[in-house]
């Protein structure tokens, strides 16, 4: 009976909090990208500095604050400059291996021993760099190592993704491992007391989120020849199925956390939001399906059929829609 008015009340202030803010704290991380250049005496990729300066400030309102909202607290300067030195490193990281500047054997020694490394290349200084700051900044190295570990291993074999013969199975545990782990990192970068079941709903929701990315990446992805399980799956009903049930995992977790109902319903409300994206993007699929269910060759449908519009009045209202019943999984 009360759920409407929670949700009016924490989806629609995440909502305007989030705007109100995005576009100082996207600032926050331009300054911080410029200072960086200026000490290291080079420059970031255009594309490399606008997709750091956006997204840190995304994953700071949508993921961070939510989940230091459990405890009734904001995020601290130094929380937030770690936040933007992580988006960085992984994108240097990402950035390294898609333009193949340094081989496997170079990359993992970097890693492991960046204190013995000796970068000439001005990314790989900024990368060592920023590694280093966050080995040293985070309360528990060992637990850090292993994600970090984690990490490093499911990029690697996310190299399989360009294997047209890689299966569904392989596929999806390469897709949670890959987004699980990589937005578990970011726990370790917040002073929150450690939680196994808080950890277990960082994962799983990075497996969500990286399930949303996919579902958002069809054209890309497909015309860059790169295996998900949002381009292999001719049978939309199983797309869908797929990703409820990732959502349904993620409930499972939320229910174990160890705070309030209340929280809970806070908590579940405020993530929403991305699953919401999620499923316009396989509204916007639903729509290309035959009468069988079944999905044409997405290598020959036209962009503008599988891109997302977010700025379309429908798909705005649709977030809304989809976000309030998105909310509901707490009960």
């Amino acid at each position: 009976m009360l759920y409407p008015i929670y949700f009016l009340f924490f989806f629609i202030g995440h909502i305007l909090k989030g705007l109100f803010q995005l576009s100082s704290t996207r600032n926050y991380g331009v300054h911080y990208l410029k200072t960086l250049e200026i000490s290291f005496q080079g420059s970031f990729d255009n594309a490399l500095f606008k997709k750091v300066a956006k997204f840190q400030s995304i994953q700071f309102h949508l993921v961070n604050e939510v989940f230091v909202g459990l405890f009734n607290r904001s995020i601290s300067k130094e929380e937030k400059e770690l936040n933007v030195k992580y988006f960085l490193m992984t994108a240097l990281y990402d950035d390294l291996i898609d333009r193949h500047i340094m081989d496997t054997h170079s990359l993992n020694e970097l890693f492991y021993n960046p204190e013995k490394a000796n970068p000439t290349h001005f990314n790989v200084k900024v990368l060592v760099q920023l590694h280093l700051d966050l080995l040293n900044q985070v309360p528990e190295k060992q637990a850090y190592w292993e994600t970090i570990e984690q990490i490093h291993q499911a990029q690697k074999d996310s190299a399989e993704q360009f294997d047209p013969q890689i299966g569904l199975e392989r596929i999806l545990d390469i897709t949670k491992r890959k987004g699980g782990y990589s937005l578990l990192m970011c726990r370790h970068y917040l002073k929150d007391p450690i939680h196994k079941e808080l950890d277990d709903c960082w994962y799983c929701f990075g497996g969500l989120i990286q399930m949303t990315n996919d579902l958002y990446d069809t054209y890309k992805d497909t015309q860059e020849g790169i295996a998900t399980f949002a381009n292999t799956i001719s049978d939309i009903d199983k797309i869908k199925d797929i990703y409820e049930s990732q959502k349904n995992d993620f409930l499972a977790h939320v229910q174990n956390l160890p705070f309030s109902q209340l929280k809970k319903v806070q908590f579940c409300i405020r993530t929403s939001l991305i699953a919401s994206f999620g499923e316009i993007a396989i509204q916007q699929l639903n729509q290309l399906k035959d009468n069988l269910g079944q999905l044409p060759n997405l290598r020959e449908v036209p962009r503008k059929k599988l891109v997302i519009d977010m700025e379309k009045p429908l798909n705005i209202g649709r977030l809304f829609v989809y976000a309030y019943q998105n909310g509901k999984l707490w009960k």
